[in-house]
């Protein structure tokens, strides 16, 4: 009798997940030390939402030779992966240079939908953009202290850094999916118009750009325009913003 109510209860629990139709958000983080920890408030937003967050660590801090960019996006690869191991809805989400790696994951994985949060493109002569990516890449390293307890950025990191947004950039182009871009007018790192350049290049019909006023460039931590993001990002994912 308790043996066959046990098997019940697992062919029901069994049944509920494979019925799991939540949203799975995957999130790629920016070239800072916070890593996967940029997306900690963003998660506490969305842990009552029914929509589930995924984030990970694209490097290791403590390794200075874990400088090659493209074993970064191996790494985002195989999150998408196992994530598609789910057979959920896949959304797919990058911050600052995650927003560039994201967008070219966009066209290798069945993604419903792409947001970009301050992603660093940028159309300039690439010398020019170095120069902007070391200006703002410092700055945003020296604004995200925390308490001392992780490690500087080492800075062979800079060269994979800038080699990555030079081979993904021009993949927004091939996006063939819904696209949001959240912007903030007083980014300090990358500047607005990486975001309108980006908008430009996208092919698809349904994208919009949208900038938050006042918003720096760590737009999912600034107090000011956090909350509108987070109600901007829910919006999209559950279609009441562009839907499908």
């Amino acid at each position: 009798m308790f043996e066959w109510i046990k098997k019940l209860m697992k062919e029901e629990k069994t049944e509920e997940i494979n019925q799991d139709n939540r949203p799975l958000l995957v999130t790629i983080h920016g070239f800072g030390k916070r890593r996967r920890h940029e997306m900690d408030q963003l998660q506490e937003f969305l842990n009552d939402k029914n929509i589930e967050l995924i984030s990970f660590d694209m490097y290791d801090l403590t390794d200075e030779k874990d400088c090659d960019w493209q074993q970064w996006v191996k790494r985002a690869k195989a999150q998408l992966t196992q994530a598609q191991l789910s057979k959920r809805p896949i959304y797919l989400l990058g911050f600052s240079m995650g927003g560039v790696i994201a967008s070219y994951l966009a066209t290798c994985y069945p993604v419903v939908k792409l947001i970009l949060i301050a992603p660093a493109f940028n159309h300039f002569h690439l010398e020019n953009y170095t120069n902007m990516v070391i200006k703002g890449a410092s700055g945003l390293i020296s604004s995200s202290k925390n308490d001392g307890k992780e490690p500087s950025l080492p800075k062979s990191f800079y060269p994979a850094f800038m080699e990555c947004v030079k081979q993904l950039k021009a993949s927004i182009a091939k996006v063939s999916c819904p696209v949001l871009l959240i912007h903030g007018d007083a980014d300090e790192v990358i500047p607005p118009r990486s975001s309108v350049w980006a908008f430009d290049m996208i092919t698809h019909e349904q994208k919009q750009l949208i900038f938050l006023h006042l918003g720096k460039h760590r737009i999912l931590n600034d107090e000011h325009v956090r909350d509108a993001a987070f109600l901007l990002i829910q919006d999209f994912i559950e279609d009441r913003l562009m839907p499908l």
